[in-house]
């Protein structure tokens, strides 16, 4: 069946869907600390970096998804002494992202490696997946 003809691709009913989210995580979100990771010496061989360094932190407000708490496998005490492996889920929009990180650095979204301040909580977590190819939509 092909499209009608009198209906246009895009009108501007996306930038108020997109509004009408970014104004839910301003009003129900909590204000964090995106601090984005500067790779100093990488290794080549295993593609890690050896040192990495953390200078700049950007205010920016995200919604915590996971509403119990937090997640992951808890407190872990094994031979390698204690492992603390919390877990929490964390919505942003790209909008405000480009709006507070990217007019000022050259990162275009969270990635894999920086790390995430919660002043509520006074904890530190590392980004260890982002998903940037969500496919679905709001509403």
């Amino acid at each position: 069946m092909a499209r009608n003809k009198y209906f246009r691709d895009y009108s501007g009913e996306h930038d108020v869907v997109e509004d009408l989210t970014i104004e839910i995580i301003k009003t129900t979100g909590r204000d964090m600390l995106y601090i984005p990771r500067d790779i100093i010496s990488k290794d080549d061989i295993f593609g890690e970096d050896k040192i990495s360094k953390f200078q700049n932190g950007f205010e920016l407000e995200m919604y915590i998804q996971s509403i119990d708490g937090f997640e992951g496998e808890g407190d872990l005490l094994s031979k390698y002494g204690l492992q603390i492996k919390d877990k929490v889920e964390l919505i942003i929009s790209k909008k405000r992202f480009q709006e507070e990180i990217t007019n000022l650095t050259s990162i275009d979204r969270p990635r894999e490696g920086d790390l995430i301040y919660f002043p509520l909580s006074k904890t530190l977590f590392e980004i260890n997946f982002v998903e940037h190819e969500n496919p679905f939509y709001q509403l």
